[in-house]
């Protein structure tokens, strides 16, 4: 930071500088390219003064930790919601191949220290119950025992 003042002080003064020998000179072209080659110069050593700069730009480390947590809990949010979403039309397709059309689709997943996920519930409501009894058959035997299957059928 303390170069970047010094840059900006000789930059200032080259210009008070150039700006009194402008004044005191004749107005020619020799002027004009050595205030040309004054400005290019300023610009130069300003962008090097920028660049060469210690940016400290840190935040503090519990406000890091505590951004970080929020992402990483938004991001776990956000894929526990599409892989439901996913699993839900993959249920739908399934029962449709069999002819069968579900009034609605609830499926709950569990998330496992490791970074997998497995499927934990399925629920399924039908409007007849002899398509209740169906689709829990075809479920059962598709999705095996460790998956908690509920198929209901409503009569509407």
């Amino acid at each position: 930071m303390e170069r970047l003042l010094e840059g900006v002080s000789t930059m200032c003064v080259v210009l008070i500088a150039a700006g009194a020998l402008a004044r005191l000179c004749p107005q020619d072209k020799m002027v004009q390219f050595v205030q040309g080659l004054v400005v290019l110069s300023l610009l130069c050593a300003g962008a090097a003064a920028l660049f060469s700069a210690n940016w400290q730009l840190d935040l503090p480390e519990a406000q890091a930790q505590e951004t970080q947590g929020q992402l990483e809990a938004f991001i776990s949010s956000q894929y526990e919601k599409a892989t439901e979403e996913e699993a839900a039309r993959s249920i739908k397709g399934l029962l449709g191949a069999a002819g069968l059309v579900p009034k609605k689709i609830t499926v709950k997943i569990d998330s496992l220290e490791d970074p997998s996920i497995v499927l934990a519930k399925v629920s399924v409501s039908f409007a007849y119950p002899t398509d209740s009894e169906r689709a829990w058959a075809l479920l059962r035997n598709v999705l095996g025992d460790d998956v908690e299957i509920e198929v209901t059928a409503d009569g509407s």
